[in-house]
């Protein structure tokens, strides 16, 4: 039996710790290892006064690249079953949208693996306020990769 770990990842410095635990315990049950990253989606009044669709994709996949860049690297040298995409909007709204998708599929997702920045806080600092919806959420289980002292 394969499992399917989802990282969601935005180039911080916990999102990269949380890919390498997702990446050395998937190493251990062969799990497939998705990452996801997550584009603003620009849809606002302003923006499409002032760009094209085409220019806000461009510029999504340009940050896309960025926020990735060496990812695809460290995924294939895992030598595990990888996937990297790009989702679009609210990034609580899409990570409960990809797992309930992924359910649907041949290969759902059984843990969410993320940093936690905890940056907000209400929450006394632990947990950013993306991480505690996604507890919140009930969707599956989650590992949060702590901030690093």
């Amino acid at each position: 039996m394969s499992f399917t770990y989802l990282v969601p990842y935005d180039a911080s410095n916990n999102a990269k710790r949380a890919l390498e635990w997702a990446i050395n315990h998937g190493k251990l049950s062969g799990a497939h290892i998705r990452v996801v990253n997550i584009q603003p989606s620009f849809r606002t009044i302003h923006s499409k006064a002032l760009f094209s669709k085409n220019d806000i994709e461009e510029y999504q996949q340009q940050l896309f690249g960025e926020c990735t860049e060496g990812v695809k690297a460290l995924l294939d040298a895992s030598g595990l079953q990888t996937s990297m995409e790009m989702g679009i909007g609210d990034p609580k709204e899409v990570i409960v949208d990809l797992v309930k998708k992924s359910r649907e599929t041949d290969d759902p997702i059984d843990l969410i693996v993320m940093g936690s920045r905890g940056t907000n806080p209400m929450f006394s600092g632990v947990l950013g306020s993306v991480s505690y919806a996604i507890i919140n959420s009930g969707i599956c289980p989650v590992t949060i990769i702590p901030q690093s002292k």
